[in-house]
């Protein structure tokens, strides 16, 4: 790492980025040499038509978009504008604005360029850092080769609700495994340097709250207490910072009645404050625009919007034109301080000289062809196996049969642009594996009877007749999500997460047919699927699993590669239980069964058990555990068990580590996760897992304060969130 450029120590995750000394004597010179006019360009970010869609190498550069950036009215641009036109615009920036500052580009590159990793929901479900950090490098040189130094992931957002459409873009439910999922990715998109040209600036979105938005509904109201907000929603991104992002992206809507864009305690209190973050912050697309009426109204005009969200803590207007027209003006009245303009600039230059663009400003034109694709593609393929999480295996129909004949149906079973999900780039869907390509490749006799489509009419006939010569029948289930109808994504929220269309006429005919039936999933959320998981003999979770994925879900059901994925969502029975979520408080009146005077929902299951609970996930073994035992020891509590593979067939169990504080001056939830293993083991091997849990994890936010973990804790080491061995331990004195 260049401690020129800045000091972090982003590799141990200990500190927030912070520039160098050096660095800030630079950044000082620069101030005292620039007009008011280019301190706020250095905060402008715009794009263009031509940045977004098209073949963008081709072409003339936007002329409004070139004549800003040579006169330094804009220091940051957003989209895509190919590499060749990137460094034409870089090279307006360096040589022909006055003071020859780079600008620096933003794009969303999200799960995938070049080449597409499975949805970052499925991504979660691998409980693997190293795999995360490495999909998030590989994304990231791949960015570089389309003059991207900025991407604007990882989203953080912790989600409880499978009506949201973004939930397919978050990590999960689990605000511990989102903080492991967020320092693994800031790493990967960051690297030891982001200034050596294969690396790219991380963005922290959306900064916070906005997975639990009112109705599951996008860009809605968000009302959460003070202490959920630090216990759950706050600590991935508290985790990114201190692993040394270089940005956080304020979200769109408003919380407890203020816009995040416009949030002093958010933005100034605890992120700059508590946190310590020194990089840059930028809004949401055209955000400042939605302070005023008829929208958030908060602010009577934009002028007003651009001075309030500047003193907020707001670094880079995003598409509002709120800063590009009215900040200069409020500045020269005094509306808006000379000291607060040029702490903002400072952020941003900060993080320019952190990307070496100073020294470099130039991409690689030739970087795609040192690039191997092929590895990436294998890279791919791995993640969508370990994505895969298998939900049911009924008289082990799966792996599938060495010579068995196969039926694969549905639209889904062989549509390369459906396998790669929400935030699709530049990728080539034709070669894209299906899970028809998949299964061909993995030697399987293979009979494609496509026989209905996601939102089409169904013809039970079709479907039974096509299985009637097949052994087994793989079918595919689940959402839309190409270019031309996506059913999960941004705004796309769903009022039914049921399946779309007539899918459950198909489930039903494949149940008269009475052939065994491999069902495939293929979706972006938690599904309330009650009938699928009961009329299947198998149920995979594929999740949308990007470029190489059919490839990757057809390893598994064929057992090239073990079932190892695990959920770190709640799957509904109904969409009326949303939000679900294992976490939650026992309540006055815990679900007991039998009993009708506790929670519960009269034309539903029992709110205590999902259709398929947080971290649940089967294997082609069943694994044992015994001697499960919790010791403390300083200042950490250490958690063992002896995890038996009980099948004839190597596996890979994820052990989990639950912990419930009993008694606390607030309540608290019935489980949390506190740690977990992944433990390969040969057949009938026995390993111990040891798990180390600091004593400080098992505090807690309350009132405005860090509470410790105190008195008595019920502990699980576990496969799941609803199983394993009730263990207790105790930590100082009485908890009160």
């Amino acid at each position: 790492m260049k401690l020129g450029l800045f000091a972090c120590a982003a590799v141990a995750g200990a500190c927030a980025f912070a520039a160098a000394p050096a660095t800030e004597k630079k950044i000082d010179d620069l101030l005292k040499r620039m007009t008011l006019e280019e301190k706020v360009g250095q905060l402008v970010q715009i794009g263009s038509g031509d940045f977004a869609s098209g073949d963008v190498e081709k072409g003339p550069l936007d002329s409004r978009v070139a004549n800003a950036v040579a006169r330094g009215e804009a220091g940051l641009l957003i989209s895509c504008c190919g590499i060749r036109k990137y460094n034409q615009l870089q090279k307006l920036a360096v040589e022909e604005s006055r003071l020859g500052i780079p600008i620096m580009l933003g794009h969303d590159v999200i799960h995938g360029c070049r080449t597409v990793a499975p949805i970052p929901l499925g991504l979660s479900c691998a409980w693997d850092e190293e795999l995360w950090r490495g999909l998030a490098e590989t994304l990231a040189a791949e960015a570089r080769t389309r003059g991207i130094d900025w991407t604007f992931a990882p989203m953080l957002d912790v989600s409880r609700d499978a009506r949201w459409g973004r939930i397919a873009e978050c990590a999960g439910q689990d605000p511990f495994l989102a903080s492991r999922y967020a320092v693994a990715m800031v790493r990967g998109f960051q690297g030891d340097n982001p200034a050596d040209g294969r690396h790219v600036a991380a963005c922290l979105k959306h900064y916070v709250g906005y997975g639990a938005c009112e109705g599951g509904r996008d860009y809605n109201t968000v009302e959460l207490s003070d202490d959920t907000l630090r216990n759950v929603y706050l600590p991935p991104f508290e985790a990114g910072v201190r692993a040394g992002a270089l940005s956080v992206m304020p979200a769109f809507h408003v919380m407890n009645g203020v816009p995040c864009s416009a949030n002093p305690y958010l933005l100034r209190d605890t992120l700059r404050g508590r946190f310590g973050f020194e990089g840059l912050t930028v809004s949401d697309w055209g955000s400042i625009g939605e302070l005023v009426p008829p929208r958030h109204g908060v602010y009577a005009n934009l002028a007003d919007a651009a001075a309030g969200a500047l003193a907020a803590g707001m670094d880079v207007d995003m598409m509002s034109d709120a800063y590009r027209k009215h900040l200069a003006g409020k500045v020269k009245i005094g509306v808006v301080g000379a000291a607060a303009l040029d702490e903002a600039v400072r952020h941003v230059l900060r993080v320019k000289f952190a990307l070496g663009l100073f020294e470099h400003p130039y991409a690689d034109e030739k970087l795609l062809g040192k690039l191997d694709l092929e590895k990436h593609a294998e890279q791919m393929r791995v993640a969508a196996r370990k994505s895969v999480v298998l939900l049911k295996n009924e008289k082990r129909v799966l792996p599938l049969k060495k010579g068995a004949r196969v039926v694969l149906m549905g639209e889904l079973g062989d549509n390369p642009t459906e396998m790669l999900g929400t935030w699709q780039t530049w990728n080539v869907p034709g070669e894209n594996a299906t899970l028809l390509a998949g299964l061909k490749a993995d030697g399987v006799d293979v009979v494609y009877a496509p026989c209905y489509t996601v939102t089409g009419a169904v013809d039970a006939a079709a479907v039974v007749a096509a299985a009637t010569n097949a052994d087994v029948v793989v079918a595919t289930f689940g959402e839309l999500c190409g270019p031309n109808v996506s059913m999960n994504g941004e705004n796309t929220s769903r009022a039914d997460v049921g399946l779309p269309g007539e899918q459950d006429k198909v489930v039903r005919a494949l149940r008269a047919a009475g052939k065994p039936f491999v069902a495939v999933l293929f979706n972006g959320r938690p599904l309330a699927i009650p009938e699928l998981a009961e009329a299947c003999d198998a149920l995979v979770e594929a999740w949308n699993p990007g470029s190489s994925g059919g490839w990757g879900v057809a390893d598994v059901m064929t057992g090239v590669a073990e079932p190892t994925g695990r959920l770190t969502v709640d799957f509904p029975h109904k969409t009326g239980e949303c939000p679900l979520y294992y976490n939650r408080l026992q309540t006055g009146r815990p679900w007991v069964e039998g009993n009708m005077w506790t929670t519960r929902y009269i034309d539903a299951p029992s709110p205590g058990k999902s259709l398929f609970p947080f971290g649940f996930g089967l294997a082609y073994v069943s694994f044992g555990y015994a001697n499960e035992k919790v010791s403390v020891e300083g200042d950490k509590v250490v958690f063992t068990a002896d995890v038996t593979n009980l099948g004839g067939r190597a596996g890979e169990e994820v052990v989990q580590v639950y912990v419930r504080d009993v008694v606390a001056c607030v309540s608290r939830p019935r489980r949390e996760l506190k740690g977990w293993r992944r433990l390969e083991l040969a057949g009938g091997e026995t390993k111990t897992a040891r798990i180390e849990v600091p004593v400080s994890a098992l505090g807690f936010w309350h009132a405005g304060r860090r509470v410790p973990g105190e008195g008595e804790f019920r502990a699980w080491i576990a496969p799941d969130s609803d199983r394993g061995r009730e263990l207790s331990f105790t930590i100082g004195g009485n908890g009160k």
